[in-house]
């Protein structure tokens, strides 16, 4: 649910752990989002953006990890102004 209208919506931090960093180019972001999102719908938007996310999520040894403003959050957690979201991808290897 990314937002259409500048002074409309919440501005949230997504930090990527791991190799989520080298695979996409970036350990943060911003993203300006619709008041309301959850933090589902903000995975469903990384997804929509990196197809790989999805694949790791779904397919992996196990779902990605998400913590809220460094607490274990769930998906159904509404995001507010300035929080911030790391996302920990399953441990891989063996």
């Amino acid at each position: 649910m990314e937002i259409q209208n500048e002074n409309d919506g919440i501005l949230v931090k997504v930090k990527f752990a791991s190799y989520l960093k080298e695979l996409i180019g970036k350990s943060v972001i911003e993203l300006k989002l619709s008041e309301n999102t959850s933090v589902g719908e903000l995975i469903d938007i990384l997804k929509e953006k990196w197809p790989f996310i999805k694949k790791i999520d779904i397919e992996g040894e196990g779902p990605i990890i998400l913590l809220l403003n460094n607490k274990p959050t769930s998906r159904i957690e509404k995001l507010k102004y300035g929080d911030e979201i790391e996302i920990i991808p399953p441990a891989i290897g063996g």
